[in-house]
C-alpha cells in the first residue's frame, strides 16, 4: 500500500502597514509530494512581481490528529458546566 502524505502551502509576506508584522495565507490546494509544491511556490513567488514573499510546505497532519482533537472536543461538551447552569 502506497502511503500519500498530502502538503499544503503557506506563503508568507511583510505586511504593508504594519512595521514589522506579516501576512501568512494558506493556497486552497494539496500537493501529492513536497517537491510538487515546491514547484507551485516557486511559479507564485515568481508571479508575486518582485514583492517580498517567503513559502513552506508542510504535511497535512494525519486523521489521528483529527480524531484526537474532536473527541475532546465532544468531551468538553459532554462534560458538566458552570457556565450552562449545569
Amino acid at each position: 500500500m502506497i502511503e500519500l502524505i498530502p502538503y499544503m502551502l503557506m506563503l508568507v509576506w511583510p505586511a504593508p502597514d504594519q512595521p514589522g508584522g506579516f501576512e501568512i495565507e494558506r493556497v486552497a490546494s494539496l500537493f501529492a509530494s513536497e517537491a510538487d509544491c515546491d514547484q507551485a511556490a516557486a511559479q507564485l513567488v515568481a508571479d508575486a512581481s518582485g514583492r517580498a514573499m517567503a513559502h513552506r510546505c508542510l504535511p497535512v497532519p494525519n486523521t489521528t490528529e483529527y480524531d484526537r482533537l474532536f473527541a475532546q472536543i465532544d468531551a468538553k461538551r459532554s462534560a458538566p458546566s458552570p457556565e450552562r447552569g449545569e
